[in-house]
C-alpha cells in the first residue's frame, strides 16, 4: 500500500495554496513591449485633463475581488509609477504581485514601503507572505513574528505563522500556530482547512478529514477548501464522496481529471 508519506508533496502544495499563491489573471492591459500601460489623461475643455486614477483603482480592486491578480498588477502599477511616493498605492501593487507569482517584485517594493512605515504589522505580515512564497522560509518567519510582537490578535497572521512552521517542518509549533488563531477566530473555515492539511501532512487522516468537514459546513467555506476535502477522501478509499464533491465544484473535464487522479491512489491505510 502506497504510505502517506509519498502524497506529503501534494498535501504541502494544498497547504500552501491557500496563502501563498492565486489565480492570476490573463487578459492583462500591457503595451506592446509587454508593459502595463501607464494612466493617461483625456483633453477636456481645450487645456482642461481629467486624471483616470480613480478609473484605474476601481477596476484594480475589481479585478482582485475576481481573484485576476495579474490584471490587478498591472493596474496598480500604472498607477504607482504616476506616483511612486505613495505607499498604500505600493503596497496594494505588492499584494498583487505576490498573488500573481510574483514574489520577489512584491520583497523589493515591501523593502521600499518599510522604509517609510518601519514596524507596520501589515507591512511585515504581506513581506512575510511574500518570503514564503519564494521559499524563504526563515525570513518569512522573522517577519511574521516581528508583525505578531504588534499585532497579536491578528488571527491570520497566526494562521500564516502555522503554514511557514509546516515548510520549516515544525509541526507541533506550527499546530500551536493554527490553535492561536482559532481562539481568536472561531470556526474561521480558513483557519480549519489549514490546520487540516497541517495534521493531514503528519499522518493523522481521520482528525484531517473531521476538520475539513467542519470547514466545508460553514457558509464561508470556499471551493478550494470543498476540494480538499474530497482529496483526503479519496486518499482513505473514499471514492464515491470524493466524487460528489469534484462534480458539484468543477467542470467536467476539470471533474474527470482528478477522479482519474483520485482513482489512481492506493488508499491510506
Amino acid at each position: 500500500m502506497r504510505k502517506a508519506l509519498t502524497l506529503a508533496p501534494v498535501l504541502a502544495l494544498a497547504l500552501a495554496a491557500g496563502l501563498l499563491s492565486g489565480c492570476a489573471g490573463t487578459s492583462g492591459r500591457v503595451s506592446e513591449s509587454g508593459a502595463p500601460e501607464k494612466p493617461r489623461t483625456e483633453a477636456r475643455s481645450g487645456k482642461e485633463e481629467i486624471s483616470l486614477t480613480p478609473y484605474l483603482k476601481e477596476v484594480a480592486a475589481q479585478s482582485s475581488s475576481n481573484h485576476e491578480y495579474a490584471d490587478a498588477a498591472n493596474y496598480w502599477q500604472a498607477i504607482y509609477e504616476s506616483d511612486p511616493t505613495n505607499m498604500d498605492v505600493a503596497f496594494k501593487f505588492a499584494n498583487n504581485l505576490r498573488l500573481a507569482g510574483d514574489p520577489r517584485g512584491a520583497i523589493t517594493l515591501l523593502g521600499q514601503v518599510l522604509n517609510a512605515r518601519p514596524d507596520d504589522p501589515e507591512v511585515l505580515g504581506e513581506r512575510g507572505k511574500a518570503y514564503a512564497a519564494d521559499n524563504q522560509f526563515a525570513l518569512a518567519l522573522a517577519d511574521i513574528d516581528k508583525a505578531l510582537q504588534k499585532a497579536g490578535q491578528n488571527w491570520n497572521l497566526h494562521s500564516s505563522r502555522g503554514i511557514i512552521l509546516d515548510r520549516l517542518n515544525r509541526a507541533l509549533d506550527a499546530e500551536a500556530a493554527y490553535k492561536q488563531a482559532l481562539a481568536i477566530s472561531p470556526g474561521n473555515p480558513k483557519i480549519l482547512n489549514n490546520m487540516a492539511l497541517s495534521v493531514a501532512l503528519a499522518g493523522r487522516h481521520d482528525e484531517a478529514v473531521t476538520l475539513l468537514r467542519q470547514a466545508a459546513k460553514h457558509p464561508e467555506a470556499t471551493a478550494q477548501i470543498r476540494q480538499n476535502l474530497s482529496m483526503l477522501l479519496a486518499m482513505k478509499g473514499d471514492i464515491s464522496e470524493a466524487e460528489q464533491l469534484v462534480r458539484a465544484d468543477l467542470p467536467q473535464a476539470m471533474s474527470e481529471n482528478n477522479m482519474a487522479f483520485y482513482r489512481s491512489l492506493n488508499p491510506i491505510p
